[in-house]
C-alpha cells in the first residue's frame, strides 16, 4: 500500500505530498501499536482481579481449652484444642499487581469456643469455665508468592506425559478488625457474659468494660493450584494475634461475689465462678476465692483459621453493561 502511494506521488512529482503521506502512515502505525499495547496491558490488569469463596475450620487459643497444662504462654500448635474445632466461611477479593505480590481483602465468619471440662489439668478442670463467641472479621493483607511452573505436552500424541501445572506457595501478613460476643452456658442455656461483668468490669475502678470490636494481626501461609486460566484453588492456614484478652471473657482474678451479686445478680455470680469444688473443706477451694487467679493477662487471646478457597478471575466483562 505504501509502495503504491510512493509511486503515485513520484508520478505526480509532488515530493511534499509524498512526505506528508509517509509521516501520516508512520503516525498511524505508532498510534495503532500504542493502542494494541494499551489493550494488552489492560487485559493483563483485568485478569489480575479475583473473588474467592471458602470454607474451613477455626480454633481458639486462650485461657479456656488447649493442652492439658496450665498454659504454654505462647501461640503454640501443641495448645491446639481438637474438640473445640468449629466451622467457618470466607469470601474475599484479591488483586495481584506483580508475579510475586498481591493484596487481598477477606470477610470471615465463624464460631469459636472452649470449655475447661475438655482438659485434664486439675486446676483448670476445677475452674469449670466455658464460652462460645461469634467471630465476624474484616481484614486486609499483603501476600508474597513463590511460583512453580511446568509446561506439559503441547499436542496429544497418544502417549502418556505430564500436564501443565502452576503452583504457588505464599505467605501473608496484614491487619484487621473483628466482632466478638462471648457467651457462657449454664443449665443448658447460653447467656451473654459482657453485660454481667464477670471479673468486675465497670464495678472495680481499675477494670474497664471491654469492647466487642477489637483489632488483630493475621499472618500465615498457604498453597494455590491453578486449575485453568480463570479458576484456582487454595489451602491456607493463618493465626490471628489480637489486642484483647477477653474473647473468652477470662483474663484477671476472681471478683468479690457479694459485690458482683449486688451489681448484676445471682446469674453473674454463677457464671463468674462455676467451680466444681466450692466446699471450704476441699483442697481446691482456695483457688477460686476472690483475688485468686482466674486468667492470665500477660498473653492476649488468639485464634486460627484453616481455609479451603475457590478463586475466580474476572474482568470488565464480569459485570453487565447498562444500556439506556
Amino acid at each position: 500500500m505504501v509502495f503504491f502511494i510512493f509511486l503515485c506521488d513520484n508520478r505526480r512529482k509532488n515530493f511534499g505530498m509524498k512526505k506528508a503521506v509517509l509521516l501520516l502512515f508512520i503516525l498511524l502505525t505508532v498510534i495503532d501499536a500504542g493502542y494494541a499495547q494499551k489493550r494488552k496491558s489492560s487485559k493483563n490488569k483485568r485478569n489480575n482481579h479475583e473473588i474467592s469463596f471458602g470454607i474451613g475450620a477455626t480454633n481458639f487459643l486462650g485461657e479456656l481449652g488447649g493442652a492439658n497444662t496450665i498454659g504454654s504462654g505462647k501461640v503454640s500448635i501443641r495448645d491446639f484444642d481438637w474438640p473445640s474445632i468449629r466451622p467457618s466461611i470466607n469470601i474475599g477479593y484479591r488483586y495481584q499487581w506483580h508475579k510475586h505480590w498481591a493484596v487481598k481483602a477477606d470477610l470471615n465468619a465463624a464460631y469459636i469456643g472452649g470449655h475447661d471440662r475438655l482438659t485434664d489439668e486439675m486446676f483448670r478442670e476445677n475452674r469449670n469455665l466455658n464460652f462460645r463467641s461469634p467471630i465476624v472479621e474484616l481484614a486486609g493483607r499483603i501476600e508474597y508468592g513463590i511460583n512453580y511452573y511446568r509446561k506439559g505436552q503441547q499436542y496429544d500424541l497418544g502417549i502418556r506425559g505430564w500436564r501443565n501445572y502452576y503452583i504457588t506457595t505464599f505467605f501473608f501478613v496484614g491487619a484487621g478488625t473483628f466482632y466478638m460476643d462471648p457467651k457462657g452456658k449454664l443449665n443448658g442455656q447460653f447467656y451473654r457474659l459482657k453485660p454481667l461483668g464477670t471479673e468486675g468490669q465497670g464495678l472495680v475502678p481499675t477494670r474497664k468494660k471491654y469492647s466487642s470490636i477489637q483489632f488483630n494481626i493475621p499472618f500465615g501461609l498457604g498453597i494455590r493450584y491453578r486449575i485453568d486460566k480463570n479458576w484456582s484453588i487454595a489451602l491456607e492456614y493463618g493465626i490471628r494475634w489480637t489486642t484483647t484478652d477477653y474473647i473468652d471473657d477470662v483474663s484477671l482474678t476472681y471478683v468479690d461475689p457479694e459485690a458482683l451479686r449486688a451489681a448484676h445478680g445471682d446469674l453473674a455470680v454463677q457464671l463468674a465462678n462455676p467451680a466444681l469444688d466450692s466446699n471450704p473443706g476441699d483442697p481446691l477451694y482456695n483457688s477460686t476465692l476472690a483475688g485468686e487467679q482466674r486468667g492470665d493477662p500477660r498473653d492476649k487471646d488468639s485464634y486460627m483459621f484453616a481455609i479451603l478457597s475457590l478463586y475466580y478471575k474476572f474482568g470488565r466483562g464480569f459485570m453487565p453493561k447498562l444500556r439506556f
